[in-house]
């Protein structure tokens, strides 16, 4: 028995190493066009970056970095698209936080045929609800401004209240009778007993929120057309690429490095919390 033990033992420690193995070379895989990026980025012109070999420049140029910051302008850029990313992630996850608790702990006649309502709004491709879209905003003449692109998050995002909702269901609804009993309004049940527990999904949901507002460039460029005050990182990126005869890609590579970054940031400060809210998702106790 136990030259069994060891033998499952060992075989279970083969296939975490060959595991290992396999994530680690995908990894650098996945790594290859960002390592590109960085190395094109330190490049003196953009001629070097066609050569048939890729190749270490004598010295690294990290003035390119500066060189694009300021003929970019983007640090206005930046406080652009911060001031939406934050617009939309606090509008977005306070919102679905009270649609999903809704869901999840009250239980009304037809509560589940508005949820299915609901989530029938994630099968409609986003293409189909632009132009109906954008004749309301046009209308109420918000084009060219901000609100187009941050009230719409006021109704919450039919995907996260799901990912809350089946979070929240999961948390065991003794827990509100107990502070229920203590004197805890519905609200204070929210705040007090729920949320303290959601950490992790919330910290999925604050990912997604700064990704998809971060690197959103079909909505600034359609209702910022007309205001190039208000326009975000990633028009900005595009404008710049448009607006020389000769592309020049050391700057260009420079930048795509410096609008990555905050991803990365973002991504890697919550992936501990992002994962264990994707993987516990929807597992109920």
């Amino acid at each position: 028995m136990s030259k069994f033990k060891i033998g499952v033992k060992r075989r279970h420690q083969i296939g975490r190493i060959l595991g290992f193995i396999v994530a680690l070379v995908l990894s650098l895989v996945l790594l290859i066009p960002f390592g590109w990026m960085i190395l094109c980025s330190l490049q003196p012109d953009s001629f070097s970056i066609f050569l048939p070999e890729p190749t270490f420049p004598d010295r690294l140029h990290f003035e390119n970095y500066l060189t694009a910051i300021r003929e970019i302008e983007m640090v206005k850029l930046f406080i652009n698209t911060m001031i939406l990313v934050i617009a939309n992630m606090v509008f977005s996850i306070v919102s679905s936080v009270l649609v999903a608790y809704g869901f999840a702990r009250f239980k009304v006649r037809g509560s589940n045929v508005i949820f299915f309502i609901l989530l029938s709004t994630m099968m409609l491709p986003w293409v189909v609800i632009l132009v109906p879209q954008y004749i309301i905003f046009n209308e109420l003449g918000w084009v060219g401004t901000r609100l187009p692109l941050i009230l719409p998050s006021l109704g919450g995002n039919a995907f996260f209240i799901f990912l809350l909702r089946q979070y929240i269901m999961g948390i065991p609804k003794s827990l509100d009778e107990a502070a229920e009993i203590d004197g805890c309004s519905k609200l204070g049940i929210l705040f007090k007993i729920i949320l303290p527990q959601c950490k992790p999904i919330l910290a999925t949901l604050v990912v997604f929120s700064f990704v998809g507002t971060w690197s959103d460039y079909v909505g600034p460029r359609i209702y910022l057309a007309g205001s190039p005050e208000l326009q975000t990182l990633s028009i900005g990126l595009q404008y710049f690429q448009s607006t020389n005869s000769v592309m020049p890609w050391h700057l260009v590579m420079a930048a795509s490095v410096l609008f990555a970054i905050p991803m990365i940031i973002v991504l890697y400060s919550a992936q501990g919390a992002f994962t264990r809210g994707i993987v516990t998702t929807g597992v109920k106790e």
